[in-house]
């Protein structure tokens, strides 16, 4: 009977070999859709942004502010940290690639019939200058390792409020086709998206518990990057500090001396940073865009001719959710009550007030950190509440 257990084994040993085989072969499928998925969903808000808005522009506003001389100086010019990463890619990609492969222009040409949309004869006009195809590889290398790591950090983000995974991915889907509307008056804007990064990282440090020290490189980079990252430490001091014993100031120092230090200390060097720029470039006063800033931009995005243009837009970067997250306020987890106040509140009040709204990528960070986790995870518990009755 021993050849027959031999043989017995030789048949579970191959039919094991096959499950594993197929095991294998499903996760390497499902490794490569999720690549595809990812891969597509960075790639629609660049495709946007060069077919519906003024991402060709970028390669030579990029140049000016290399060269200290941005189009809107107060505050392009002061945004120094992504085209600083830019030009450090582009110096190793012109040090190794592309002494490798030599890049040239391309010659493209269009049919002749119908009309063509005007950025895409600039495109192809500017495809045709080798300097400028270096330039636009780089670009699309950067913008769309960004779009990636914003989506990743999502679904990290996303998974610690809301634990349903087609949920989480129903965000994601979302948050492509918000980050794909909020193209309009922009180029490629590398400093809305790593606004957006660093705002969903100095979120985690403070969802998951994460040492708060963490809160301190993350303000320091944000700072080169873009002014609106003064509220990092605002949102880890409101989010973390314990009003225990509140009627006690010896008390509640000691039980929040770690959250005072980091806070402080984020603050002095956003601070340092943001005045250390100006100084180093030299201060000119904000430039004055459709109108100056305070009442009449007000006035200029919800009670002019513009704010339909307004209205219809910020629809399209978030829907009904400000609202709806407002009515489902009570229910929040606390810490994105911290959050919508002063991440939809504030900036949203603050940019009514300085920027012309309609430029509604602006509004990516409260609709990504605060709207879409409030509203999926409320979905979410909605769903479970309703289940335990029947």
């Amino acid at each position: 009977m021993d050849w027959l257990a031999t043989l017995t084994r030789s048949f579970t040993s191959a039919s094991d070999k096959t499950i594993e085989t197929e095991s294998r072969l499903r996760k390497g499928l499902k490794m490569l859709v999720g690549i595809i998925i990812i891969s597509w969903m960075s790639i629609y808000p660049i495709y946007n942004s060069y077919y519906k808005a003024n991402a060709v522009e970028h390669y030579q506003r990029h140049l000016d502010l290399v060269a200290g001389k941005s189009m809107f100086y107060n505050p392009w010019q002061y945004r120094i940290l992504c085209p600083m990463m830019i030009e450090g890619m582009y110096w190793v990609a012109d040090n190794t690639v592309f002494r490798v492969y030599d890049v040239k222009g391309f010659n493209l040409t269009l049919p002749e019939s119908g009309e063509k949309n005007d950025r895409t004869l600039k495109l192809m006009t500017g495809l045709r200058d080798p300097h400028f195809v270096k330039y636009t590889l780089v670009f699309l290398a950067f913008r769309f390792f960004q779009n990636a790591l914003i989506f990743y950090l999502c679904y990290i983000y996303f998974s610690v409020f809301i634990r349903n995974r087609m949920l989480v991915l129903l965000g994601l889907m979302m948050s492509a086709l918000f980050m794909g509307n909020g193209v309009m008056d922009a180029d490629l804007t590398f400093n809305t998206y790593m606004d957006i990064t660093v705002y969903l990282l100095a979120a985690l440090v403070i969802v998951k518990n994460l040492p708060g020290w963490w809160i301190i490189p993350i303000t320091l980079v944000g700072a080169a990057n873009r002014e609106t990252s003064l509220l990092i430490p605002v949102i880890y001091f409101f989010s973390k500090f314990n009003w225990n014993n509140w009627r006690s100031v010896g008390t509640l120092i000691s039980n929040n001396r770690e959250v005072i230090a980091v806070s402080v200390v984020s603050m002095v060097g956003f601070i340092a940073i943001f005045l250390g720029i100006r100084s180093y470039f030299g201060y000119q006063p904000p430039s004055i865009w459709r109108a100056a800033a305070g009442l009449p931009m007000l006035k200029l995005n919800l009670m002019s001719s513009v704010s339909v243009k307004t209205y219809m837009e910020l629809f399209g970067i978030f829907g009904f959710l400000p609202l709806w997250t407002l009515l489902i306020f009570r229910s929040l987890d606390f810490r994105l009550k911290v959050f919508f106040v002063f991440l939809v509140g504030i900036w949203i009040t603050i940019h009514l007030l300085t920027a012309t709204s309609y430029q509604t990528r602006l509004f990516l960070v409260p609709t990504l950190v605060v709207l879409l986790p409030a509203t999926l995870s409320y979905m979410e518990n909605q769903i479970k509440h309703e289940r335990s009755l029947t």
